[in-house]
C-alpha cells in the first residue's frame, strides 16, 4: 500500500484501520499544507483523520505527485482520491478542477457540498514504473486534494491490458446495509448496498464463505457474500435496467457469486447471463456454483446507449437464479488520450517525416 494523508505534517498508524500513513514529503515539492478548523471535521469515523488536513495548490497550472509503487507496471492499481473541503479558506466557495492518472485518464471534481467529502477511484494499469496524479487548475478555484491512496491488484484481475476503469460501481445485494472497504476488503475496494432491486429477495447465510482455497483472485470480503437476491414470485429471472439516459461506452461488467442455500439432494441451480446494448448480445456458459465458494465473472463490451443485463435460469434449473454483487466500470483505454502528447507520437512523426523525405526523393528523379 502507498497511503498519503495530503497536508498531513508527519507519518501515522491509524487507529481505525491500521493502515500506516505518510505525509507528502516525498511524493510532491509543490503546494501548501492547511488544517481544516475542528469545528467543521467531517464525523464519518470511517474517515479517520484523512480529511482533518489538506494540502493546496495555489500556484501552477499543474502539480504533480509522483507514485512509484514497488511492483512497477507489472501490476494494476485501485487508486482511491479523497476530498474534503471543509471551508479550509474561509470563503466558503467550493472550487472545481481537473484530476490527471498519467496522461490517460481526467476526471473533472463535482464537490457538492462544503462539508461532505467527495471520493471516488480508478483502476489503473499502467504502462511504466512510475504513476503521475496531477491536480489541475481550469480558472474555478485552486485545486486540493485530502488523501491518496493506491493499492496493487492482482493482474488477473478486471479483463483489461493498459488504461483505466472509472465511474466505478460496486453493490452489494440482499439484507447488507453497510459499506465495506479495508480491512474487510484486502484490496481496499469500496462496497455499498443496493438496497431496492425490482421483483426480488433478499437470502442471507452467517456461514463461513471459503474465500482462500479457490481460484477466485477477486477476494471479495466475506460479508459482501453472505448476502444476496433471487427473482421474487417463482420467477426465473433477475434484470437490471440501466438509466434511460446512460452514455455510449466501453464497459466492465462483473458478477459475483456464492452458492449460500443448502441445496437438498438432487436440486440444481444453473442459469446464464446475457448482456444487452450493444451491436451483439454477450451470453455466458451455463454456471453453477458450489455450496459458499465464490465465483466472479467479468466482461468487457462496448455499449450503445442504455443497456440492460438479465440472469435467467436454464431450462434444467430447478431453483432460480441468484446474484451477490454487481461491478460496473467504464473502460477508458491506452490511446484514448487527454493530454499531454504521448511519446509515441514522436516515433509516428519521425515515420511520416522519414516517408515524405523518400517520395520527395523519387519526385525528383
Amino acid at each position: 500500500f502507498i497511503s498519503i494523508d495530503c497536508g498531513a505534517t508527519k507519518d501515522y498508524l491509524d487507529d481505525v484501520t491500521g493502515i500506516f500513513y505518510k505525509s507528502d514529503t516525498g511524493f510532491i515539492d509543490t503546494g501548501t499544507n492547511f488544517n481544516i478548523s475542528p469545528e467543521n471535521y467531517d464525523q464519518n469515523p470511517d474517515l479517520g483523520r484523512l480529511t482533518r488536513n489538506l494540502r493546496s495548490f495555489p500556484q501552477g497550472k499543474k502539480n504533480c505527485y509522483t507514485l512509484k509503487p514497488e511492483q512497477g507496471k507489472n501490476s494494476n492499481y485501485l487508486i482511491n482520491f479523497f476530498f474534503y473541503y471543509g471551508n479550509y479558506d474561509n470563503k466558503n466557495k467550493i472550487p472545481k478542477f481537473d484530476v490527471y492518472v498519467g496522461v490517460n485518464y481526467k476526471k473533472t471534481t463535482s464537490i457538492d457540498a462544503v462539508y461532505s467529502t467527495y471520493l471516488f477511484d480508478v483502476i489503473h494499469a499502467p504502462t511504466s514504473d512510475i504513476i503521475y496524479v496531477c491536480l489541475m487548475n481550469t480558472g474555478y478555484g485552486i485545486p486540493f486534494i485530502s488523501a491518496l491512496e493506491l493499492r496493487p491488484l492482482n493482474k488477473s484481475l478486471y479483463p483489461f491490458d493498459f488504461g483505466t476503469l472509472t465511474n466505478s460501481w460496486r453493490y452489494v445485494l440482499g439484507t447488507a446495509t453497510d459499506q465495506y472497504k479495508y480491512k474487510n476488503d484486502v484490496y481496499d475496494r469500496m462496497w455499498y448496498p443496493y438496497i431496492k432491486w425490482p421483483n426480488s429477495v433478499k437470502i442471507n447465510t452467517s456461514s463461513d464463505i471459503d474465500i482462500q482455497n479457490n481460484n477466485d483472485s477477486y477476494r471479495l470480503p466475506p460479508e459482501v457474500l453472505r448476502t444476496a437476491i433471487q427473482p421474487s414470485n417463482g420467477d426465473n429471472s433477475l434484470i437490471y435496467d440501466s438509466p434511460p439516459s446512460y452514455n455510449t461506452g466501453n464497459l466492465c461488467f462483473c458478477f459475483h457469486f456464492a452458492e449460500i442455500s443448502k441445496l437438498t439432494q438432487g436440486k440444481k441451480r444453473e442459469f446464464i447471463i446475457s448482456v444487452y446494448g450493444g451491436t451483439d448480445t454477450y451470453t455466458s456458459e451455463p454456471i453453477t456454483l458450489d455450496h459458499l465458494k465464490p465465483l466472479s465473472i467479468c466482461v468487457n463490451r462496448r455499449i450503445e446507449g442504455p443497456f440492460r443485463f438479465v440472469i435467467n435460469a436454464t431450462t434444467r434449473s430447478d431453483l432460480p437464479p441468484i446474484l451477490n454483487a454487481f461491478e460496473l466500470h467504464s473502460v477508458i483505454p491506452q490511446f484514448d488520450l487527454h493530454e499531454p502528447t504521448n511519446s509515441r507520437d514522436g516515433k509516428y512523426l519521425y515515420l511520416i517525416i522519414l516517408f515524405l523525405f523518400f517520395l520527395f526523393k523519387v519526385l525528383k528523379v
